[in-house]
């Protein structure tokens, strides 16, 4: 007898390896990663490979050494709070990939100062972000199709935005916390990017060179901005310099329009740390924004990031807004903060958190909502010593 044997080809499996940073280190160096696979296992001598299926999660001060795609079918990167990525070159950053159909590839986590992401240039392709912390491009990045981010912290682009397709969009939920600062200038139709009218957005309008390759002719390590002693201090170290001529801190009181306030000699050319300082005493009560400008020897200039300075007490401001069960709560006290809550509408506590030690100015927590459902509301209740705050929310599926 003659028999046929048929066999059914089954789909390939999609395999996922997480990595994990477990220590401050390079990208390509295995020591900075615990990986697993899909199952669990751990994977021994293990880095990051670009376009791999890999979900990445960062906790540490991690340094770009190669230039990485965020893709594959589940490719996901995670910026934790004590997190950083970083780069001492011109590495480039892809968030996405061309082929499929959009997909959630990138979380920045709220970070009380400095950088979560300092790169040469970003990229993002057919890709859904949130960025909470801080996200600065030294060059130009670019906007492909289908992509969306929010940003409820700030997106610093020294080169110029381009748009490359369209029905992509930059969206600024929560209302005044989200900033978008773009040195150079939006190249492409600006129709096709959707932003909302209350996104605070600002455009310098100098045309950069995104061709260009070379380094920035000053390394700028920090710049620092407080108010004391009826003053505010401005403080800046550099690691290198090039040519440069000076540095001139510009002030504005509504975070568009600068003046100058001070200038400074820079060293010119130098190898090693240079550190400056500055004052102002012409501030306002309320916030005050700062930045610097460094003029070169030739008379070409390029800022920093922007920075604000809070003059005189702080209004208690409460805001909250979720989507996808998870809910960020952002607080402006001058006060203590007590109690945090959040309420259901049959007045439920569904969570609560008493922070342990003294915290005061702004508050930025995200949390998830156990059983939320679309359209409910939810009320956010904050105690502090200054009294107490009440906003209302819905989550959005």
């Amino acid at each position: 007898m003659l028999c046929t044997l048929l066999v059914q080809a089954q789909p390939p499996v999609r395999t996922i390896t997480r990595y994990t940073s477990i220590a401050s280190g390079n990208w390509d160096d295995a020591a900075t990663w615990r990986a697993t696979d899909q199952n669990g296992r751990v994977i021994a001598n293990s880095t990051p490979a670009p376009n791999g299926n890999n979900i990445i999660t960062i906790n540490h001060a991690v340094n770009l050494t190669i230039n990485y795609d965020v893709g594959g079918n589940d490719g996901f990167l995670t910026i934790g709070a004590n997190g950083s990525l970083t780069d001492n070159g011109q590495r480039i950053l892809k968030i996405g990939d061309q082929r499929g159909s959009q997909q959630d590839r990138l979380l920045v986590e709220y970070r009380a100062t400095g950088y979560s992401i300092d790169l040469f240039k970003m990229e993002y392709y057919k890709a859904e972000g949130r960025i909470n912390g801080r996200v600065r491009t030294r060059s130009c990045s670019t906007f492909g199709n289908n992509s969306d981010l929010i940003i409820t912290g700030t997106l610093e682009i020294l080169g110029n935005l381009m748009i490359t397709q369209g029905n992509s969009s930059i969206n600024f939920y929560g209302g005044t916390t989200g900033r978008l600062y773009v040195y150079g200038i939006i190249d492409g139709p600006r129709g096709i990017l959707n932003r909302f009218s209350f996104a605070s957005e600002i455009v310098v309008g100098n045309p950069f060179d995104c061709s260009a390759n070379a380094p920035l002719p000053v390394e700028l390590s920090s710049f620092t901005a407080a108010f004391g002693s009826n003053q505010v201090n401005l403080r800046w170290t550099t690691a290198s310099e090039k040519n440069s001529a000076d540095f001139t801190v510009e002030r504005s009181f509504d975070g568009e329009t600068f003046s100058a306030v001070a200038k400074v000699a820079a060293a010119g050319t130098s190898s090693s740390r240079r550190e400056y300082v500055a004052t102002d005493r012409g501030m306002r009560k309320g916030l005050n924004y700062y930045r610097l400008k460094q003029t070169d020897l030739d008379g070409t200039f390029s800022y920093s990031q922007i920075i604000p300075v809070q003059v005189g007490s702080v209004e208690q401001q409460l805001e909250a807004y979720g989507d996808n069960g998870s809910l960020t709560i952002v607080l402006q006290t001058a006060g203590a903060l007590q109690t945090l809550r959040v309420l259901d509408n049959m007045g439920r506590v569904v969570y609560t958190e008493n922070p342990a030690s003294l915290t005061t100015g702004l508050v930025t927590r995200r949390i998830q909502v156990a059983g939320a459902s679309s359209r409910q509301m939810y009320i956010v209740q904050a105690i502090t010593s200054e009294g107490v705050m009440n906003g209302k929310f819905m989550i959005a599926q």
